[in-house]
Parts: C-alpha cells; structure tokens; sequence
C-alpha cells in the first residue's frame, strides 16, 4: 500500500468534530485539509502495521 484510502465523509466529521469540540472552536478550511490527510496517513500506516502482524503469524 503506498496510498491513503478515501474514507466516507462521516470518518473525517467525527475526527474534525473531535478537534473542534476540544479546542472550542471551528477548524479553518486548511487545518480540516491537514486533519484529514493525517487521518487518512494514520490509517494507512495502521493497516499496514496489521498486515506485517498476520505476516508473522
């Protein structure tokens, strides 16, 4: 795997909401790009992870 996946929308409002409720504020266009593609990095690498772990096995 060398690219993110696109995730529904729902994945992206959850996280965005997250940083929004603990900041108490509204995210900008630009940090919401930036939260996104390290949601999307995050994931990926995650995924990666559990393939080499069934790998191994």
């Amino acid at each position: 795997m060398s690219q993110p996946f696109e995730y529904s929308q729902i994945f992206y409002n959850e996280v965005i909401y997250y940083l929004e409720t603990k900041w108490q504020r509204r995210l900008t266009d630009h940090e919401k790009h930036v939260l996104i593609e390290g949601y999307r990095f995050g994931r990926l690498t995650e995924a990666e992870n559990e393939i080499r772990i069934l790998e191994a096995k």
